[in-house]
């Protein structure tokens, strides 16, 4: 189980905090599925805070590096691992009026000011533990900071380039649709490190699933 916890940035001003706030909340809730079954279940919490809950860990990074992108999001990130899922579950009768969520949420205010706007922790005996107390959490979070910092900096043409050949188009196919030549695509994706992170995106999304079986 996932629980990401989303926090407005600075950047949204606080008359357009509500709107962009009802706008995710509708979204994410409308296509559950989409991002990992039944439990993804998202809601308004604190101030300028969003929560919820992901069972893919692909979708959860690819999440994580929309939020980023869209410079709107700083997002917490804690892992609750299957054997950790029982505690955690038991110590309330509902997950809004946990003590770790509150605790996340408090942890996402500070993720803002994080490397890439993202901070990561886990559920350890029913307490939420932070990368400085294990290591796994450390590379874990490394790696998304790292990806999250590339895709605030990637450009627009570069993520036009990158989503068509997410999509299955080749170079060629993504050039003619872009209306520029194969060498511009394949130096858009270059600059904007598309295949590289893609890859780690990959390789972070197996590192959180065997944090999830193993722990």
């Amino acid at each position: 189980m996932l629980c990401m916890t989303l926090m407005l940035t600075e950047a949204i001003a606080a008359n357009k905090a509500q709107k962009t706030i009802d706008q995710l909340v509708t979204s994410l809730n409308q296509h559950p599925n989409a991002l990992g079954g039944e439990v993804a279940s998202f809601h308004e919490c604190g101030t300028r805070q969003v929560q919820g809950f992901l069972a893919s860990t692909d979708e959860t990074v690819g999440f994580i590096l929309s939020a980023a992108r869209s410079g709107a999001w700083a997002v917490d990130l804690t892992i609750v691992p299957e054997s950790q899922v029982p505690v955690f579950i038991d110590q309330s009768e509902s997950f809004t009026e946990d003590r770790i969520l509150r605790q996340a949420q408090a942890n996402a205010k500070s993720a803002s000011r994080a490397p890439g706007g993202v901070r990561v922790g886990a559920v350890r005996e029913g307490n939420l533990v932070d990368v400085n107390a294990e290591r796994a959490l450390g590379h874990i979070e490394a790696g998304l900071q790292l990806l999250c910092a590339i895709e605030r900096r990637r450009s627009i043409e570069g993520q036009e380039a990158g989503l068509l050949i997410n999509a299955g188009s080749s170079q060629a196919q993504a050039a003619r649709q872009l209306e520029v030549s194969q060498q511009a695509v394949s130096a858009r994706l270059q600059a904007g490190y598309w295949y590289e992170s893609r890859r780690s995106a990959y390789w972070l999304a197996t590192q959180i699933q065997d944090y999830i079986q193993e722990k």
